[in-house]
């Protein structure tokens, strides 16, 4: 247990940080991307299943709560429902781009694992951004599964307490999440089994969404870490020259040649985010969307509730996982902006002069690209920090809106 832990460390090989969580995650559910010849774990098929099962039965529960007018059970019901819907799709689009994910990932890790000549600082910047990855990754998983328990346990608690009390016949045994289940099901000797199912399918949707966020986030900040090592490869490319005022013809060859190197990797880059970006457009805006319904059902929820002890510790748990899984879309579309166009900078504040007219247009060329932010952006969104920001001006917008009707 304490190995599959070890990216919580400071002290571990750049290897153990890559793609930490969401390995743990997709790979606990089977899918973790891999090659076409590859067999698809027996599970993957069992877990969407699952799932599949789960979402029919929730939305369906959270219909009929409408149907009958009782507002505050279909909003308890619709809110995991919305999410583990989103999360069915993100499976399906998994499975559906597997090897196109697996092929970017072994083309994201030979560029950031590149052993030729690599610098103790081009080393200190992917470790930095390996470790910010596998913690911040960690964070929305931990807040989910907190959340799935939360769920998992209240039915069990409530009755617990009631048992302590002393009140056993008032004791009503209910399933964690509201589904529409055979009512054979849910009587003795099923209803164990029937809770344990039901419980699990909120376990697939922690996983899967703490897989499949993890590896956006991880592939933004990676990417954003690629960037860096090429603003610290310019530098040091342009470090011996800083202070000549004319250079050699063999000065001027070698410092074309690793120039064109670095356009080189520099496109391969930029290459392999437009091609990420558009394999994750739909997860990417689907998700926007179903956090922001969750988040307002959950605040909604929560005023409602008032201060309903365990109720309103679950809504607040559920409204800071959906705030998690936010801000790491947005946190890592805000990396990988800013990363590439810090880029410009730095090649502009290098000593390109001395370069030949010739060779300066590779420079120019390279400024010219790296002025406009390379972004993460899809449909209606732009994953950045300025829109979690939006995002949580509107929230609370809508609270001192619902706040007034009370």
């Amino acid at each position: 247990m304490v190995q599959w832990f070890r990216f919580l460390k400071c002290d571990q090989p750049l290897a153990i940080y890559f793609f930490a969580v969401p390995y743990l995650s997709l790979n606990l559910m089977g899918y973790w991307p891999g090659k076409r010849e590859e067999r698809l774990p027996l599970r993957a098929l069992v877990h969407f299943v699952i799932l599949a099962i789960g979402v029919l039965t929730e939305l369906h529960a959270g219909l009929l709560f409408l149907d009958q007018q009782q507002i505050t059970l279909a909003l308890e019901t619709l809110c995991p429902a919305g999410t583990s819907a989103v999360t069915l799709l993100k499976m399906f689009l998994m499975l559906r781009y597997r090897s196109d994910l697996c092929d970017m990932w072994t083309r994201l890790r030979e560029l950031l694992f590149e052993a030729q000549q690599e610098r103790p600082e081009q080393r200190r910047i992917r470790l930095r951004h390996s470790v910010m990855a596998a913690r911040i990754n960690f964070w929305p998983l931990s807040t989910g599964f907190f959340t799935c328990t939360t769920y998992n346990l209240k039915p069990i608690l409530l009755a617990f307490v009631l048992f302590l009390q002393q009140r056993g016949d008032e004791i009503l045994w209910v399933t964690p999440f509201n589904m529409t289940m055979p009512p054979v099901l849910l009587k003795s000797p099923f209803f164990p089994l029937t809770y344990i199912f039901i419980a699990y399918t909120g376990y697939v949707t922690i996983f899967m969404f703490g897989g499949a966020d993890g590896f956006y986030f991880e592939f933004c900040s990676h990417i954003s870490a690629l960037f860096e090592v090429l603003q610290a490869e310019i530098r040091a490319i342009f470090r011996p020259y800083k202070d000549l005022l004319q250079l050699s013809p063999v000065q001027l060859y070698n410092l074309e040649q690793q120039m064109r190197a670095v356009i080189i990797k520099h496109n391969a880059i930029i290459d392999l985010t437009k091609f990420f970006q558009k394999r994750y457009a739909i997860i990417t805006l689907a998700h926007f969307v179903s956090a922001g319904m969750v988040i307002g059902f959950s605040m909604v929820n929560l005023l409602t509730v008032g201060t309903n002890g365990l109720g309103a510790l679950l809504y607040v748990a559920y409204t800071i996982a959906a705030l998690s899984q936010l801000l790491v879309y947005c946190y890592g579309g805000t990396l990988v902006a800013e990363s590439s166009v810090d880029l410009a900078k730095v090649m502009g504040s290098c000593p390109w002069h001395l370069l030949s007219p010739v060779q300066r247009r590779l420079v120019l060329l390279l400024i010219l690209r790296s002025q406009k932010a390379m972004s993460m952006a899809v449909p209606f969104f732009s994953p950045s920090l300025a829109t979690f920001a939006s995002i949580l001006q509107t929230s609370g917008s809508i609270i001192a809106l619902v706040k007034s009707f009370q």
